[in-house]
């Protein structure tokens, strides 16, 4: 069987990271790396001990992308999270606009048979999560009040629509809710950042009294939801991505406070710092990865213990 030839945009992205790393394990794919810090990149493939792979490749130019024969495109490419924005949210409309239409010439331009697999997110649905998205759940804007939380769900939207109306082209937008492993930057400024970075420095955890439930997809049930498509490759869908069950705040809270002994303290001043606004159940009830053939083998609570043993002491259970 020959190596799928696989190109990775954005790779030196925490999403595009897990994949990398698992598409290295399996051994029958040749990567294509891509990303606007090559050095980054380079840095992270000599990290997990890859960088003597000769079906690893890192192009010095992304030009390189419009000449060569690829199987599958996979975007991972981001901007980065609302503390390293700093403000600028038209990086959520240029980025995402340029390199999105950078493939959609690819495949347009001699290669309509290449799977696109692009990295969409659960903000598609909106800032509305009182409860978690469905099938039917609508993506309510004021048009004459666009405010900066609503950006983001734009973008995506937009993308997403695009993608559809090319129904002649093989393209999956991954909705991605939550996602924590080990190749994390945990500068980043999550919830979950703050956890670790509290437990390596010793140091309370301030947070607000608000619960919340979340959806963190483990990095195996990704990659393979990301094998799936790739199996199948004549795909024009958005795909929700879940895991097994989702994780409420507290029970994360809980189990750091029994495994790592996080202190915390719970201050209702504590503001919540997420580009898209703050968001109760940000999770899908919407499974239709089961139609490409995929169900979620790990809950949150497993990626999140088996990815922080990785980043912490040892665990105390």
């Amino acid at each position: 069987m020959n190596k799928q030839r696989i190109a990775v945009l954005g790779a030196t992205s925490h999403i595009a990271k897990g994949l990398i790393y698992n598409f290295l394990q399996e051994g029958n794919f040749e990567l294509h790396l891509y990303a606007r810090s090559v050095d980054k990149a380079r840095e992270f493939i000599k990290l997990i001990g890859q960088d003597g792979n000769d079906k690893c490749i890192v192009h010095e130019q992304r030009d390189d992308l419009l000449t060569a024969s690829y199987d599958t495109v996979i975007n991972c490419v981001g901007v980065g999270t609302a503390t390293k924005l700093q403000g600028d949210y038209s990086k959520y409309f240029t980025v995402t606009e340029e390199y999105d239409n950078l493939v959609l010439d690819y495949l347009r331009n001699g290669h309509p048979d290449t799977l696109y697999v692009s990295f969409s997110s659960g903000a598609v649905y909106g800032g509305e999560f009182s409860s978690p998205a469905q099938e039917d759940t609508t993506n309510c804007v004021q048009v004459n009040h666009i405010e900066p939380k609503d950006y983001y769900g734009i973008v995506r939207l937009n993308a997403e629509a695009k993608h559809r109306s090319l129904k002649d082209l093989n393209i999956v937008d991954l909705r991605l809710f939550a996602y924590f492993s080990r190749f994390i930057d945990l500068s980043d400024g999550y919830f979950i950042t703050d956890i670790v970075n509290s437990i390596l420095h010793n140091t309370p955890l301030a947070t607000n009294d608000s619960d919340f439930m979340r959806d963190f997809v483990h990095s195996a049930d990704l990659f393979a939801l990301v094998l799936k498509c790739i199996a199948i490759k004549k795909l024009n869908m958005a795909v929700d991505v879940l895991s097994a069950a989702p994780i409420k705040k507290s029970e994360i809270l809980a189990y750091f406070s029994q495994a790592y002994g996080l202190q915390y303290a719970m201050e209702p001043q504590v503001g919540v710092v997420s580009a898209t606004g703050s968001k109760y159940a940000y999770y899908s009830a919407y499974a239709n990865a089961e139609r490409v053939g995929f169900v979620p083998q790990f809950t949150s609570m497993d990626a999140i213990r088996e990815e922080a043993a990785r980043l912490l002491p040892k665990a105390k259970i």
